[in-house]
């Protein structure tokens, strides 16, 4: 019978795999498939690589003479120390180890191993940047029989997942004058040691860790004690007091209060608002569905906070009797206009039109699906979009059981676009915890996002081609992309169904099913000096047959558009 199941099992679909690949589900057996069929595509180890290494080991457990072996074949030295402890760790081995070291320090443990072309990356990255005091590589977990397990692919740097999480791991390379002078927490252990370092060093020589893409670093480990990979390693308590002193001393950072650790063990920055809180344009196209449409200006009134708003409803075409009784009280308000918008459906068409009525420094489109229920998500969302590096900015969009609608979107996906995470259940932590944390994207959905006016007047407002209701949404994002961040902030979060009641992407059964934002905020549009640079891992992904690219750059056709709005 078992045999019989498995024959007629059904397969899942392609739109299937890229979402489960998005949501981190099945990832060891993604995971070794994608070991044996793309790994072997990246840089082979021909000889042993140029960059003058030290590694320091610290503890006592043996290492079956791989060090040795390795130190010998490709050419690096090896500084053992004793076991960190409550009188002795990172910082005080520090001294003699820079007295010896070579270049370029790592600080691992026996039980870890280097990635087979982990010198070889090393070795680009340093000839790429030679100034660049923190190279940090992307890593995995090993156990005692090499069996390799819990890949974590990094993002380059941004303060707030970095902060958020220990965004760093193991897999990080320190210059050698990067480490001198440092002040550092006395009696750390490797993984604190090694984050307090890299804010240190970031500070000190006012340049970011460098990214350098590949499995630089296999970390020892037991699929019993740490199976996922090892964001929360480190205590969220004492990630704090070193992301705080991070806080203090970052330019970009002035005013940011640091919060947490969370439940699930995150911290969470909150940056100021602007004083006075800018006026914010929430622009929101419907046809009939008085249902949604009062519920959403409902939570609007009463599960927002942030006072300083109007609301711009676009009719278009609505016919039921209710419906217009209600646009009629609606008008008598002072802080709501309804705008008629009759004709064929056209997403872009609507929110441009609502733009030329806005009157606020700060555009949102909205949903009439969406529901607030966090008071302060309007004020997560205007206090990251007012920073200058930040374009875009959206929010967790929730399902009313709280499971997960929208957390970022992934250019590329399913060809062209798609939700991360889309279904999650409320507990997911996502792939290596992004759905708890705030982070850079590609592109956040339009159902619910925040900008600058003055950024979407200078893009030329959103595209009109005759594209479906979900294209319509995602096209403007990559264009925004280019001039600031789109931002997923974890801190806002909602609850929606569509603009006309109708079934989004993904969900066949043709039910609607309504959102919730709550104030989880959780992408920005990538910055004018950042355009290359990939919020998720670039290297392709394969789940079965379906391969889905980590980062994909915006269509062509925009290319000159884009250039124009970042450098106006």
């Amino acid at each position: 019978m078992g045999r019989f199941r498995k024959l007629f099992r059904r397969e899942p679909t392609r739109q299937e795999l890229y979402l489960q690949l998005a949501r981190g589900l099945n990832i060891e057996r993604g995971y070794q498939s994608w070991i044996e069929t793309w790994e072997e595509y990246g840089p082979t180890r021909t000889s042993a690589a140029s960059v003058p290494l030290t590694v320091l080991l610290a503890g006592s457990e043996s290492d079956d003479g791989y060090w040795g072996r390795a130190a010998r074949e490709q050419g690096f030295h090896i500084v053992i120390t004793s076991e960190f402890s409550t009188r002795w760790g990172f910082k005080e081995c520090l001294p003699d180890t820079l007295k010896i070291a070579r270049d370029y320090i790592a600080v691992l443990r026996p039980s870890d191993r280097l990635g087979k072309t982990a010198l070889q990356r090393l070795s680009a990255a340093v000839a790429a940047a030679p100034d660049a005091p923190v190279i940090f590589g992307d890593e995995d977990q090993i156990d005692a029989n090499g069996r390799r397990y819990a890949p974590w692919f990094k993002p380059d740097f941004g303060d707030d997942l970095f902060l958020c999480q220990n965004g760093f791991g193991r897999a990080v390379f320190f210059k050698k004058t990067a480490l001198q002078g440092l002040t550092l927490p006395s009696a750390a252990g490797s993984d604190e040691g090694i984050y307090a370092a890299a804010l240190e060093a970031t500070i000190a020589s006012g340049h970011d860790p460098l990214h350098c893409p590949g499995i630089l670093v296999h970390v020892g480990g037991d699929p019993a004690v740490s199976p996922r990979a090892r964001v929360l390693h480190l205590a969220g308590s004492t990630r704090r007091q070193l992301v705080e002193g991070f806080v203090a001393r970052r330019a970009s950072l002035v005013g940011a209060k640091v919060e947490g650790p969370d439940p699930h063990g995150f911290l969470r920055l909150r940056h100021p608002l602007p004083d006075p809180p800018p006026l914010v344009s929430i622009v929101i196209p419907t046809r009939d569905r008085k249902d949604l449409l009062e519920a959403c200006i409902d939570s609007l009134d009463r599960a927002t906070s942030y006072r300083n708003k109007e609301v711009i409803v676009l009719d278009n075409d609505s016919e039921e009797p209710a419906t217009k009784a209600y646009f009629a009280a609606l008008a008598q308000r002072p802080d709501v206009r309804i705008v008629s918008a009759p004709g064929p459906f056209n997403y872009p068409r609507l929110i441009n039109l609502g733009a030329s009525h806005a009157r606020g420094e700060f555009l949102m489109t909205l949903n009439n699906d969406i529901e607030a229920f966090e008071p302060d998500w309007l004020n997560e969302l205007v206090s990251q979009a007012s920073r200058p590096e930040v374009g875009l900015v959206g929010c967790l969009l929730l399902y009313p059981d709280r499971s997960v609608q929208h957390a970022g979107v992934i250019v590329g996906l399913s060809g062209v676009a798609g939700h991360m995470y889309a279904d999650a259940a409320p507990d997911d932590p996502g792939y290596a915890g992004r759905i708890h944390v705030t982070q850079d994207l590609s592109a956040v959905t339009g159902a619910c996002q925040l900008m600058r006016r003055a950024l979407f007047e200078r893009l030329g407002g959103l595209e009109r081609a005759a594209l479906g209701g979900r294209l319509q949404r995602h096209r403007f994002l990559p264009a925004g992309a280019r001039s600031g961040p789109a931002h997923h902030l974890h801190a806002a979060r909602a609850a929606a169904a569509s603009p006309l009641g109708k079934p989004r992407f993904g969900h066949q059964d043709g039910a609607p099913r309504q959102l919730h934002v709550g104030a989880r905020i959780h992408a920005r549009a990538l910055g004018a000096r950042h355009v290359r640079r990939p919020v998720l891992q670039s290297q392709p992904v394969t789940v079965g047959q379906a391969r889905a690219p980590g980062n994909c750059a915006a269509p062509s056709h925009l290319q000159e558009g884009l250039d124009q709005a970042a450098h106006p």
